[in-house]
């Protein structure tokens, strides 16, 4: 296992900070959740495409503001683990030197499943608080009310707010750390 450096840990701290500061404080909150999704915290994801400390600084910031999530623990465990899965597959990226297709991991996972759950906990007669509600529960709920007419509406509101946030303000960010905030001998 690798060590860390202090300023490594310093920047996955930072950035577990502002995912958590860009999803959850208003007015930034108004669509971090729901079944319109404009997360401005997600804009972080592409990090790992540079950063390995950003992997774990992207899914700390996840699950902090998950635990405030509508949708309770299905959130905290599918949608911290979607942000898990596209930071890896990110970083996997990287040897191919283009950042735009760092972008597609997060835009394509969080499209397909995300709506999974916020289509059918949205939906009437489905548990009013998930965290109410044993885990099981939940889940079975979820697959029982899942229905393609609510699922594709969702899906294709959380993909365009995933793609906007990653591609207009990640893509630019990527840009910007890689210029300016890292030192030369650490640029991929």
């Amino acid at each position: 296992m690798k060590r860390r450096t202090t300023a490594q840990l310093s920047r996955a701290a930072l950035i577990a900070a502002l995912y958590i500061v860009l999803t959850l404080v208003p007015p930034f909150n108004a669509l971090s959740f729901g079944e319109v999704q404009f997360r401005l915290g997600e804009a972080l994801v592409l990090l790992p495409f540079l950063l390995d400390e950003a992997v774990p600084g992207v899914v700390a910031g996840c699950l902090v503001a998950n635990f405030f999530s509508p949708f309770g623990i299905v959130d905290v465990i599918i949608g911290t683990g979607v942000t898990l899965a596209a930071a890896l597959l990110s970083r996997s990226l990287r040897r191919t030197r283009r950042a735009w297709l760092a972008a597609i991991p997060p835009i394509v996972l969080n499209a397909a499943v995300v709506p999974l759950y916020v289509s059918t906990l949205t939906l009437p007669g489905t548990p009013a608080d998930p965290r109410a509600t044993g885990i099981g529960q939940v889940f079975e709920s979820v697959w029982s009310h899942l229905s393609w007419g609510v699922y594709l509406p969702v899906a294709t509101t959380v993909l365009a707010g995933e793609s906007a946030v990653v591609l207009l303000l990640g893509l630019p960010l990527l840009e910007l750390v890689r210029r300016y905030a890292l030192p030369s001998q650490e640029v991929p």
